[in-house]
């Protein structure tokens, strides 16, 4: 008697099992898709924050705004009052906290790297204290003495726009009313003064240029007696 071999099952064909293999495949990647991602926690509603500005030169408190911000997403704005004081409601949490004035480019102080911005836990029960001050350009004199180069005269060129023109004071320094990155710095020092450690390329018939790298930093320039 004659047996009938047997014959082994289409799904199991060895020509086949790629394509099972590549359908598995595809329905696992379906079904993944399906997985709901959790939520982020929520942050839950508002409330409302204050902010306390402070500052060793009381005429800083003048027309100072306050940011709240998420990345690059204000979350809420506004100025503050004559004793530096903002409110306004925020969720409340970790935000970045910022300030800017009208008058002239401020910082946190002891911002390290300098910064207008600082990351602060929000929230209804306490209020956030910042102290700021002002960004300056500098004559920084070396090797001792009390004398100064007052009267050298700084001179601020922008991307687009005037230039803008000041003297030192005599304390050896200039308060620029703005300070936008890019922005280029220079210093022409008065007789009897010389730029320390300078660079042919920076220094040019007795005048020293700076770009403006972090507009919250101030702008030093090393001198001494000649």
């Amino acid at each position: 008697m004659r047996l009938t071999e047997r014959r082994r099952p289409l799904w199991r064909h060895p020509v086949l099992a790629p394509g099972y293999a590549a359908a598995i495949a595809f329905g696992a990647v379906a079904l993944s898709s399906l997985v709901v991602a959790p939520r982020e926690s929520d942050p839950g509603p508002a409330v409302k924050v204050t902010v306390t500005v402070s500052a060793a030169d009381a005429r800083l408190l003048t027309g100072l705004t306050v940011q709240v911000r998420d990345g690059a997403t204000v979350l809420a704005a506004g100025s503050t009052d004559a004793k530096g004081t903002w409110s306004a409601d925020v969720a409340p949490g970790d935000h970045e906290v910022c300030v800017v004035s009208a008058a002239g480019p401020v910082r946190l102080a002891g911002s390290k790297p300098p910064s207008a911005c600082g990351r602060e836990s929000l929230s209804a029960d306490k209020a956030t204290e910042l102290d700021v001050e002002r960004v300056q350009v500098i004559a920084q004199r070396t090797g001792g003495g009390d004398q100064v180069p007052s009267g050298g005269k700084v001179t601020i060129r922008y991307a687009e726009g005037t230039p803008k023109s000041g003297v030192l004071d005599e304390t050896g320094r200039f308060t620029p009313s703005e300070l936008p990155l890019n922005a280029e710095v220079c210093l022409d020092l008065p007789t009897g003064w010389q730029f320390v450690d300078s660079k042919a390329d920076a220094e040019k018939d007795g005048q020293q240029c700076q770009a403006v790298t972090n507009p919250a930093a101030d702008v030093l320039f090393r001198v001494e007696a000649s």
